[in-house]
């Protein structure tokens, strides 16, 4: 009889947890303080603000500690990692376990501080909930995705793959509203489409690859430039992003496990161009 499969080490992810909710609290504090600090480069440039470094360096924390959890899991200890060699020592890391947990972050930051100015403490509060939420669901499917049993290992999956699914709404509507000149924002869909890619496409057999993820991020920066032509709402916008997402990573993941046929390809484009459709549609009856 095989050794039962490990159990998550619930007390780090939730002490990483907890700092991340204190250290976003730290960070809607400061961002809510109009004396904060504030860079202006000039010119088109977005204006850069404390908040902006201090989010950098709590999606440092989270990705060390997702590292440090994947990497203590036996399945781990099988596969060949990226190794740092910094002379006196040698890290292994697990960067495709870093981008899910910083997102989660980063996207709960960036969606609901939109709605300060309406929901006020309420936004607030709701950014907390979901970066916490998906921060520990994210940790613990993580796990699960690395299960020897195929059923627990698919579940698991599924909730990453939803999850994702979220940021990637998220983040592409937190940028879409800013409203930056199409160098800026392009850039900035594109590469976090090609993190979020990557991320999942990782459990994907033949599709875990890099260049599949770049190509996904730079027709989502096409896209993002089509749409900055286009008046329509942040949240219209992010869902036509997510949906062209959404197609594209689906496809790669079943052509990845064999299962692309002309089927799929009909069914996804139709699924594709109805949603495109009804966006539209929304959109010149609003």
């Amino acid at each position: 009889m095989g050794s039962a499969s490990p159990i998550p080490r619930y007390d780090r992810i939730v002490s990483l947890v907890f700092v991340v909710l204190i250290g976003l609290a730290v960070i809607f504090l400061v961002d809510t303080n109009p004396n904060t600090l504030r860079i202006v480069p000039g010119g088109d440039l977005p204006t850069i603000t404390l908040s902006w470094f201090l989010i950098g360096s709590l999606t440092v924390i989270t990705s060390a500690g997702a590292d440090l959890l994947a990497r203590s899991h036996p399945q781990m200890q099988s596969r060949t990692l990226p190794v740092v060699n910094l002379g006196f020592v040698r890290l292994e890391l697990a960067p495709t376990f870093w981008v899910l947990p910083s997102f989660s972050v980063i996207g709960s930051f960036a969606f609901f501080r939109l709605f300060s100015g309406i929901l006020e403490g309420a936004a607030f509060a709701l950014a907390l909930l979901a970066a916490g939420g998906s921060l520990l669901v994210v940790l613990v499917a993580q796990h699960y995705a690395l299960d020897r049993d195929p059923e627990v290992r698919q579940r698991a999956q599924t909730v990453l793959q939803v999850i994702g699914y979220l940021i990637a709404f998220g983040c592409f509507s937190a940028v879409y509203y800013t409203r930056y000149r199409t160098l800026y924002s392009a850039t900035m869909i594109g590469l976090t489409a090609t993190l979020l890619a990557v991320a999942l496409l990782a459990y994907t057999p033949r599709a875990s690859n890099l260049l599949l993820s770049v190509l996904v991020g730079l027709v989502l920066a096409e896209a993002t430039w089509a749409l900055n032509y286009w008046a329509t709402t942040f949240l219209m916008a992010g869902t036509l992003l997510l949906v062209i997402f959404y197609v594209i990573v689906s496809l790669l993941q079943h052509r990845g496990a064999g299962r692309l046929s002309r089927r799929l390809l009909l069914e996804y484009s139709l699924l594709g161009g109805s949603l495109f459709a009804a966006i539209v549609y929304v959109t010149l009856a609003s």
